[in-house]
């Protein structure tokens, strides 16, 4: 059986208050690095990535210059049936928005 693909998401763009994409790579768990670097992705294609079983968590800066390991990421509906992205959990400094813009 196949191991879930594990994505990690660095930054966040918006149009107004509404996330429409993010930068997102995929994380080799084993190594704890990138096993593809971080490119821009439609918000469409992260929900599908969640969809489809994939495992997609948020990635912090640090202050070394690093990224340090936030919550997992999940689909949330907004009360008009607008799709957005939320974390599973929220802590001061690791809120979505907390997360730089590009």
């Amino acid at each position: 059986m196949a191991e879930n693909v594990i994505y990690g998401i660095t930054a966040l763009r918006y149009a107004g208050a509404q996330i429409t994409g993010a930068m997102m790579g995929l994380i080799d768990a084993t190594r704890a690095a990138w096993d593809m670097s971080p490119m821009p992705a439609r918000l469409t294609e992260i929900v599908d990535r969640l969809v489809e079983g994939d495992k997609v968590i948020s990635l912090f800066p640090d202050s070394e210059g690093g990224l340090q390991p936030g919550p997992e990421v999940k689909v949330d509906v907004l009360p008009e049936g607008t799709e957005t992205l939320a974390l599973a959990e929220e802590a001061p400094g690791r809120r979505l928005r907390d997360l730089p813009r590009f």
